[in-house]
This record gives structure tokens, sequence and C-alpha cells, in this order.
């Protein structure tokens, strides 16, 4: 008897141009990284083997960072090389600039453009930069945010079910909280946005369009990437989950 996995979709990460999804699926052998068009379409596998997590798109194209055996690393897109950014390290985001966030042991370490890396947060995980790099966002028994000029910290939602926050051009926080998207705006005003299908998680924004975020919808006992408007609702699949089966091998 052999599994054939379901075409499962999670962790989506736009591309910098906005013209393509990185996303992880088990539709082989296991989680592995893939690429595929914005709009859908067939998808390229980057990645076999170890189970890959959370990609992250360099500012510049031309790398995903992703985590795979206790450590990030970013995989080519020209060539598919991979080479190793941080040991012992996970939830990677990369800044506009190229300066790639990371956890080690909860705490939240940047890597500089030349390699070096320092601590930057104790107790700080999930990071991710906003589009002009004045800002990380992070997960500490809440939602925090990160000055990057200042080094000031500053907490914006306190219910430690809030997970995987990511910051929009307008400086709209998206984040999950009990698989429900949730919108925090910059004067503190927060939106639930019901309107969109749950449970939800991993939320990423469009890098050139306010209004859209991706993120994996569960439906039908897997997990799907959608497309939506965060104001109109405009859900569009890009994965398609299917039940998991078994078939008879000779």
């Amino acid at each position: 008897m052999e599994l054939i996995s379901a075409e499962n979709g999670m962790s989506p990460a736009w591309s910098p141009d906005g013209q393509q999804i990185a996303f992880l699926s088990n539709r082989a052998e296991g989680w592995d990284l893939y690429t595929m068009p914005a709009g859908g379409g067939d998808a390229t596998r980057l990645t076999s083997g170890a189970t890959a997590d959370d990609p992250a798109w360099s500012p510049d194209g031309r790398w995903i960072a992703v985590e795979r055996d206790h450590r990030i690393e970013g995989v080519s897109l020209d060539d598919r090389e991979r080479t190793v950014l941080a040991g012992g390290a996970s939830h990677a985001a990369w800044s506009p600039t190229g300066q790639l966030a990371f956890v080690r042991k909860r705490d939240l370490f940047v890597r500089d453009v030349d390699g070096a890396e320092r601590l930057l947060l104790r107790d700080a995980e999930q990071p991710h930069w906003s589009a002009d790099g004045r800002t990380i966002v992070f997960v500490r028994r809440g939602i925090w945010e990160f000055d990057t000029g200042s080094g000031e910290a500053r907490q914006r939602t306190r219910n430690p079910a809030d997970q995987s926050p990511c910051i929009q051009f307008d400086g709209d926080i998206v984040f999950i909280r009990n698989a429900q998207l949730m919108i925090i705006h910059p004067d503190g005003e927060m939106t639930d946005i019901s309107y969109l299908p749950s449970p939800a998680g991993a939320p990423a924004p469009h890098p050139l369009e306010i209004d859209t975020i991706a993120y994996q919808l569960h439906d039908g006992g897997n997990w799907d990437i959608v497309t939506a408007s965060l104001e109109h609702g405009n859900i569009r699949k890009l994965t398609r989950a299917t039940w998991t089966s078994w078939n008879a091998r000779a």
C-alpha cells in the first residue's frame, strides 16, 4: 500500500514583485518548498528530503529562506543551490535591505548583509518586517512592534492566543486569533475579519497591494493556499485540498 499525499498548501510567501508565491506542500513524499504563479498554475518543487518550514523571500527575489534540519537555509531560485544562513534557527524574515531576522532559543537575532549576527530582542518569536524596514512585528504573549531606529518595543495586543503577525503598507497588522484573521490598526482599533473563511493561518501581505493577502485555509481536512481582499473578501484558491487516499500497488 502506498500513501498518495493530498495536494495541500501551507505558509504562503509572496515574491517581492508579487508575481509568485512560495509555499509548502506534501504533494510529494514530505513537506517541501514550492513556488507557483501568484494567479495559480503549475508548481515548481525546490526542495526534497528534510521537512521545510516558514519560507521567506529575499528582497532581490533570488533566494528563499526556509527552515530545514533546525537551521535556516537559503534556496537559490537560479540553480537550486542551498546555503546555510543561520544554525539552530527558525522563523526567518528578510528586511527590504537584506537583513535576515530569525529566532534562536526564543530570542530574536538579525543576520546583517555581511553575515554578522547580533541579538536584537529577548523572548520574541514569529518576526515580520514592515515594507520600509522601520518596524518588526513579533509575538511575546501578544503582538508587539519593535522600532528598528529607536530600539523601542511597544505591545499592541495582550491576548496570548495572538499569533502570526504581519504588517501592511498602511501600518495595519494582520494576525491570527483563535483561527480567525484579525486586524489591529495604527490607532489601536481592532477589526475582526469575520467575512473571510476560517480557520485560517499564516497570513502574508501582498508586497505591492495594500488590500491583498495570502493565507492558508483549512478546507476538507487539509490546508489550501488562498488570496483574498481584506476589504471585500474575493477569495481565490490557488491549491486544491483533496482527501488523502490509499492505493494498492503491486
